[in-house]
């Protein structure tokens, strides 16, 4: 008992023992840190997250927190922009990097409809309600580039029927004989007008530039009546534009700052 208090006492008297080794020290374990912070009028320093979908909130959040330095990261598959505003510190060369600004556009009612939709089997009746739905934004064509007036193209949908044929032909030898089947099965439509390319102007997201998007018209014919479903023309490319034009305007948001595509994790 007498050598327990002792040994407390040695504790008390010398808590930390610098051990010569770089900053490595011993510190008694009895001791527990506590941040007094809360209990502050304020933080120590600024840290937090912003999320927004504004342009203009998120420059002007960056510039009054006097970042004008601060690394912004463009996630390429979200369309969104992270800055750092605390990447480094006056006496760091890195920072605590917990205080950001969080930059993600909104999709438009369109480009969130037309991602709803692509690759998606429709009935006859679900896509002619579509067609019906949006015909004031679509610019209807055929397969030759024809623009087609959309009563004419809604008329053509609403008429469509699944035709087949068989074709077998026979061939006979002295020593051989030879069999071919062929089924032919294409979507007809009484109407004169089928559609087969939709164009649409859009900006994708607000904020963004109007550009052109153009949807192909796949039609199944597997079944007895026709499938429906639409894709959107060169995807790919049309992403990737959007990613570097959104790029382009955050560099015009903030061309002090450096802006890299990519993520960032602390």
């Amino acid at each position: 008992m007498e050598n327990t208090e002792a040994n407390t006492i040695v504790e008390l008297a010398k808590p930390v023992e610098n051990l010569g080794r770089g900053d490595l020290v011993a510190i008694n374990d009895n001791y527990k840190v506590l941040d007094l912070e809360k209990y502050q009028d304020g933080r120590n320093r600024a840290r937090g997250v912003l999320n927004t979908p504004s342009l203009e909130d998120f420059k002007t959040y960056v510039l009054d927190a006097q970042s004008e330095t601060a690394p912004v990261f463009v996630d390429h598959k979200n369309v969104s922009a992270t800055a750092v505003l605390n990447y480094s510190e006056e006496f760091h060369a890195q920072g605590h990097c917990d205080h950001l600004a969080n930059l993600k556009l909104e999709p438009t009612v369109v480009w969130s409809k037309l991602n709803s939709l692509k690759d998606r089997k429709l009935s006859q009746r679900d896509f002619a309600v579509f067609i019906e739905d949006w015909t004031s934004v679509l610019e209807i064509t055929d397969a030759e580039g024809t623009v087609i007036n959309p009563v004419q193209a809604l008329a053509a949908i609403r008429n469509m029927k699944i035709d087949s044929s068989v074709t077998v032909d026979n061939s006979v030898g002295n020593l051989s004989e030879s069999r071919s089947r062929f089924d032919k099965v294409e979507a007809r439509s009484k109407e004169e007008f089928t559609p087969a390319y939709f164009k649409i102007y859009d900006s994708a997201y607000l904020g963004l530039d109007e550009r052109l998007i153009v949807l192909r018209l796949i039609i199944n014919t597997n079944d007895e009546k026709p499938v429906f479903s639409i894709q959107i023309v060169k995807e790919e490319l049309l992403c990737n534009e959007i990613v570097q034009e959104f790029k382009e305007k955050v560099i015009e948001l903030l061309p002090e700052n450096p802006v890299r595509i990519g993520t960032f994790a602390a």
